[in-house]
């Protein structure tokens, strides 16, 4: 098999909202864990300049719509979004909820897949390696670690390159955990591409870096240093 190609994707890169949408929700929890991944766009913006590969990364706050659900999962305009009450998507008219994924939601699903598409075609593989973070403080007494690399260990071509891709990071001092703080196996843009490919060698890796790491001046830098070796060994 020839050397896998690269898809880049970071689904909650933004807490913005389209101009006149106001969903009700004060501005400190727009601009936190239950409307974004904070950092998560900075490392997968880093790895892109370094690969020459651009990133497809999700315009607006996961409250608006949840790019890394699938259309008919409940939460893709979630109602509450880590614990938050999201008012403006209480009542919202079925018309309106097509609208916001037809217009939204499925064109970026569908640039995604097309880039993984095309990249099967010409390398006969693909990593498609989406960037995520995760907030510690959810769970202080287990989060404890740097970063997690989510994947599903039955798929033996993902799992290969997730091992891989966790010992490059932890020759670089990060602590690290498999399918934490999530499943690599729940709902997700990973997952849904992972079924519906299969059984096309497809690997649907989730990076997600802890807000301690993400918050310090270097942390970015850190974690996006340590994945380029891995990339660049493909």
């Amino acid at each position: 098999m020839s050397r896998p190609g690269l898809v880049l994707s970071c689904e909650h890169a933004s807490w913005a909202l389209p101009p006149g949408c106001h969903l009700g929700v004060p501005l400190a929890v727009l601009q936190g864990q239950a409307s974004w991944d904070h950092g998560a766009l900075d490392i997968a913006m880093r790895l892109s300049e370094e690969v020459g590969h651009p990133v497809h990364a999700g315009e607006f706050s996961r409250m608006f719509v949840d790019l890394n659900r699938p259309p008919h999962h409940d939460d893709v305009i979630p109602r509450v979004s880590y614990g938050a009450p999201v008012p403006g998507n209480t009542d919202l008219p079925a018309g309106e909820r097509a609208e916001r994924l037809a217009q939204f939601h499925a064109p970026y699903w569908a640039a995604v897949a097309r880039d993984v598409d095309a990249r099967l075609r010409d390398h006969g593989s693909v990593l498609h390696l989406s960037s995520h973070s995760f907030d510690p403080a959810l769970d202080p007494t287990v989060r404890t670690f740097d970063v997690g690399v989510l994947y599903d260990p039955a798929h033996p071509f993902e799992a290969a390159l997730a091992e891989r891709l966790m010992f490059a990071l932890r020759g670089a001092g990060l602590d690290v955990r498999a399918n934490q703080p999530y499943s690599g196996v729940g709902p997700a843009l990973c997952t849904e591409l992972r079924v519906a490919r299969a059984p096309a060698p497809y690997a649907g890796i989730e990076l997600e870096t802890s807000h301690a790491v993400t918050h310090r001046p270097d942390g970015c830098a850190r974690v996006a240093a340590a994945v380029i070796p891995f990339l660049a060994s493909l």
